[in-house]
C-alpha cells in the first residue's frame, strides 16, 4: 500500500535469515530449542523489524509462532516452552511483547576474536556489558552520551550490531528526532570496534566537500581495509545529488567520476599486498574490483531519516 511502501519480501531476505543463521557456531548452539528460537530470532529481524505498526507485529509473531510448531514441534515441543525463560509474568504464554528479549549478538566478550554470534540469555549481563562499552566510549570522546539502557535501547542496539556485523550490511533507522537513532548507532559501532564517519554540514558545504568526504570514507573502507559506519541523517540531504550517491554506493559501492588516475593509482599500491594474496594478479581492471568488493564487504551505511514531513 502507499502508506507502507517497503513493505517488500523476495528470496534476498530468506538469504538473509539462513545468512544470520550461519554466522553463529554449531559450538554455540547448544540444543534443537536453541536453533528455533535463532530461527526465530532472524526472521524477526530480517521480516518483523521493517513492520510498522501493532497488529502487523502480532500478525508475524502468530505467523512466526505457527511455524515453529509446524516445523520444530518434533524436536523442541510447543513454542511456550521453547521460549519458557522470556515468560516474565510466568502465565504460561509467551506473547509478542515478551518476545523482545530474544537476542543474540556477538559483544559480549571485549576484544575476542573471533566474536562468536551467541543468544543473550542473561538480560542484566547484557545491560552491564552494553553498560561498560558506553562508559568506555565516553571516558575518551569529547562527545559523550548519556543513554539510559533500557530494553527499548538495548533491543535497537542488538539489531544495529547485528547489521554492522554482516558484510555489507546496511540500515534504515526511522524515528522522530531525539529517539536516539544516531546515539545508538555510536554506540553499536563502539561496541563492533568499527569506525564512524559522518559528514559536518556548513553554509559552504558543496559538491567538491562531499566528494572530498566520500573519497576518505571510501578510502578508509577499501584502502585501509577498515570497518567503517557511515552515519547519515536526512537533515543533511542540502543536494539531491547526496541521495543519489548514496543510492549508488548501495547498489555498486562505487560513485561515478569520483576518483581520477591518480586517487587510484595510489590506491592500487597500497591495496596490491591483499589483493595479490586474494589471486589478483595486478592488473588495474581487477585491482579496481577488489578496491570495490572491499568497500561493499567493510561500508555499512546507516541512514537515519523522520517518518515527520
Amino acid at each position: 500500500t502507499p502508506m507502507k511502501s517497503h513493505y517488500t519480501f523476495n528470496l534476498r531476505d530468506v538469504s538473509k535469515v539462513f545468512q544470520g543463521i550461519c554466522s553463529t557456531t554449531s559450538a554455540s548452539i547448544e540444543d534443537a530449542p536453541q536453533l528455533a528460537r535463532l530461527w526465530v530470532h532472524e526472521s524477526l529481524r530480517v521480516f518483523a523489524d521493517r513492520l510498522t505498526d501493532e497488529p502487523d507485529r502480532e500478525w508475524f509473531f502468530g505467523l512466526a509462532k505457527r511455524l515453529t510448531e509446524k516445523h520444530f514441534k518434533s524436536a523442541v515441543g510447543e513454542f511456550n516452552k521453547v521460549f519458557a525463560r522470556l515468560d516474565v509474568n510466568e502465565d504460561g504464554e509467551i506473547d509478542a511483547h515478551e518476545l523482545r528479549r530474544l537476542m543474540f549478538g556477538d559483544f559480549m566478550v571485549p576484544g575476542a576474536d573471533p566474536k562468536i554470534y551467541a543468544e543473550l540469555d542473561d538480560f542484566d549481563q547484557v545491560v552491564d556489558v552494553v553498560g561498560e562499552y558506553l562508559s568506555d566510549f565516553n571516558s575518551t570522546s569529547k562527545k559523550p552520551m548519556h543513554l539510559v539502557l533500557f530494553l527499548y535501547a538495548l533491543e535497537h542496539v542488538c539489531r544495529i550490531c547485528r547489521i554492522i556485523s554482516q558484510p555489507g550490511g546496511h540500515a534504515l533507522l526511522v524515528g522522530v528526532g531525539g529517539s536516539g537513532r544516531q546515539s545508538l548507532t555510536r554506540l553499536a559501532a563502539v561496541m563492533a570496534d568499527f569506525n564512524v564517519f559522518q559528514i559536518a554540514i556548513s553554509k559552504s558545504y558543496g559538491k567538491a566537500e562531499w566528494h572530498d568526504d566520500l573519497k576518505k570514507m571510501m578510502k578508509m573502507a577499501g584502502e585501509a581495509n577498515k570497518n567503517t559506519v557511515f552515519l547519515f541523517s536526512d537533515t543533511q540531504i542540502n543536494h539531491e545529488y547526496f541521495v543519489e550517491d548514496i543510492s549508488n554506493i548501495l547498489n555498486t559501492a562505487e560513485v561515478p567520476n569520483l576518483m581520477d588516475n591518480s586517487d587510484y593509482s595510489t590506491i592500487f599500491e597500497n591495496i596490491r599486498g591483499r589483493a595479490k594474496a586474494a589471486g589478483m594478479d595486478g592488473s588495474k581492471d581487477l585491482m579496481r574490483n577488489f578496491f570495490t568488493s572491499e568497500v561493499k564487504k567493510n561500508l555499512h551505511v546507516v541512514l537515519c531519516f523522520s517518518p515527520v514531513g
